[in-house]
């Protein structure tokens, strides 16, 4: 009799512990599933391309071009993500403006921004676009014109390709004049 008291006591204590846990959020359940809310960019901008910039499509692409002081890119089936070269920003703002179509269920792509630092490449944010061949408009704030930055394109889910295009501004080659 006493070791049925016994686990009966370990049993309602384990239960306790374990509403305990799975209610401070300590415990998931393996059949629930995380709700991923992205935050999309404002729809709105234009996309411009330079005279005779013409894009070869290739699959898993990502070509580029200067405008002025923009940064125009097209893209082809990224799942694997690319990159653009490094750069310089215009000022501590880039805006970046984009538009992507599906042939599958892909609801959307991103447009990462990366620094170059001593120690390698470090992530500082992401632009999420939608696919519904839209443009829309992001901005990647508090930069430092004297770094380098670089742009990758990826989109991930089941589908067969996701073509679009983008441009980024205002874009430098080399960092502003040090003054003195």
């Amino acid at each position: 009799m006493k070791q049925v008291k016994s686990i009966v006591a370990l049993a309602a204590i384990l239960c306790l512990s374990v509403t305990l846990f799975s209610s401070c959020g300590l415990i998931r359940r393996l059949d629930e599933e995380e709700e991923v809310n992205y935050t999309y960019c404002e729809a709105g901008g234009s996309i411009a391309f330079p005279e005779g910039f013409s894009p070869k499509g290739a699959k898993n692409t990502l070509e580029t071009v200067m405008l002025d002081t923009t940064l125009c890119g097209a893209f082809t089936q990224v799942p694997a993500s690319k990159s653009t070269d490094y750069f310089y920003p215009g000022s501590d703002t880039l805006t970046v403006s984009a538009s992507g179509t599906t042939d599958g269920v892909l609801e959307q792509f991103r447009i990462s921004l990366w620094k170059y630092t001593e120690s390698g490449t470090q992530w500082v944010e992401t632009l999420y676009f939608k696919t519904n061949g839209e443009t829309a408009t992001g901005s990647f704030s508090g930069l430092d014109p004297n770094s380098r930055y670089r742009l990758s394109v990826a989109f991930s889910g089941s589908t067969t390709s996701c073509t679009g295009s983008f441009n980024a501004s205002p874009i430098a080659q080399q960092p502003p004049a040090q003054e003195g």
